[in-house]
């Protein structure tokens, strides 16, 4: 029994409610060829995906027992203030762009994300359904994948093979790699802990799945973003032996070339480790690009050249491909520090969660978490991995998850 000044669980509380707008909300947004190709837009920039997060907003908000109030709350607050600055700048630079306010509009939809999560999330029940949504679209993710492969032939690399972005319809390749690279070990992690066979062999398909597409999508800063990803798994999971193991061979299978993974993707791989002068077009722009954009930071080091501008400041009318130094470049130390302070209190709720860990779920949680949040900080490496909502939606919903389940698992010690 709790007496009247004990702090009570929202997670014990044993609610069957369910968020329901929202799950159907979560399922669909990767899918951008749906609700982008097929269902039609209401016009003013409004489509299915904003209809169903005023309900889900709205549901949320009429249950009393959970609470907006999180640890993560004035991380995201920062961001939101440091973009709309960057706004601001950017207006003064180079005039008006009701353009850019869409974008923004669509990166603080993602953001919402976290809130109505986290205020959704009344028991366990809500919990696994809100996992169980994000993974529902991972088949169908799969089928479109597979394919746009169907006319592709993989004897040798070529640019062109890269043009499969799946359901990602707006984006490209390099999006939907960072997606499987990142959310494959919030699956792993569920997988790892169900009970029930039926669902069990279903979230290991979907990991088998996310690999395979992985592999085809031809980004070498996903293939990395995946690899750092296992070495943190393996880390707390305390499995380094099987890690060493288990690396070397992957790694070995890939520069040797044993034909045991097709030779364009071999080839592709094996591109990341040349000399300067002998890499290919992309990465010489990327190198160029990162020169221009920190020539810009030093200009005005404190707010940058202002939010989206910088395509429009270099000859190739390119993005810098490394989302940090876009950062700088656009939104100079301000975004930079409120983009920097964000993920560190992502990886420290992932930290505390798995020294709060009271069961084999929360512990499995934390440890996925902790996986996917490092492939995500180094994928951003590679290219803007943070902007783009069908991408990174799935991040705050599953910090939502991470952040109540902590909060559980503190009150539960303290009892």
């Amino acid at each position: 029994m709790h007496s009247a000044n004990e702090p009570v669980s929202e997670l014990q509380d044993q609610s069957q409610w369910l968020n329901w707008p929202l799950l159907i909300l979560i399922a669909l947004v990767p899918l951008q060829n749906i609700y982008l190709g097929k269902i039609p837009s209401f016009g003013a920039g409004i489509n299915i995906l904003n209809i169903l997060m005023v309900f889900a907003f709205m549901a949320a908000s009429s249950r009393s027992e959970t609470s907006y109030v999180s640890p993560i709350n004035r991380y995201i607050l920062y961001l939101i203030l440091s973009y709309i600055l960057s706004l601001f700048v950017s207006a003064l630079v180079m005039g008006w762009d009701e353009s850019k306010l869409y974008i923004l509009k669509d990166m603080f939809f993602a953001y919402l994300f976290f809130f109505v999560t986290y205020k959704s999330l009344t028991g366990m029940r809500a919990v696994k359904a809100i996992f169980l949504a994000t993974v529902i679209p991972l088949p169908y993710m799969f089928k479109v994948f597979y394919t746009n492969l169907s006319w592709m032939g993989f004897s040798t690399y070529q640019d062109k093979l890269r043009l499969n972005s799946g359901t990602f319809m707006q984006l490209g390749s390099n999006e939907i790699a960072a997606f499987y690279a990142s959310y494959t070990f919030m699956a792993l992690a569920f997988a790892l802990v169900e009970q029930g066979k039926k669902l069990k062999v279903f979230l290991f398909l979907c990991v088998a799945m996310n690999l395979y597409s992985l592999l085809y999508t031809f980004s070498r800063g996903a293939y990395l973003s995946l690899m750092v990803g296992v070495v943190v798994l393996c880390w707390y999971y305390r499995k380094i032996p099987l890690l060493l193991v288990g690396v070397s061979i992957i790694f070995g299978l890939l520069v040797l070339d044993f034909d045991v993974f097709p030779k364009a993707v071999t080839e592709r791989f094996n591109s990341t480790f040349v000399e300067d002068e002998q890499l290919d077009d992309s990465a010489q722009k990327r190198k160029i690009l990162w020169g221009i954009a920190l020539e810009k930071f030093q200009e005005n080091p404190l707010v940058g050249v202002g939010f989206n501008n910088f395509k429009k400041m270099n000859e190739f009318g390119l993005d810098t491909h490394n989302y940090y130094v876009k950062l700088l470049a656009e939104g100079g130390v301000v975004c930079f520090i409120s983009f920097l302070l964000f993920l560190g209190a992502c990886f420290r709720r992932g930290l505390a969660l798995l020294k709060n860990s009271q069961d084999e779920f929360s512990l499995k949680l934390a440890i996925g978490f902790l996986a996917c949040i490092s492939a995500i900080i180094v994928g951003n490496f590679f290219g803007d991995r943070f902007t783009h909502y069908p991408l990174i939606s799935y991040l705050f919903i599953y910090l939502a998850i991470v952040t109540k389940v902590d909060a559980n698992a503190l009150i539960v010690q303290k009892q």
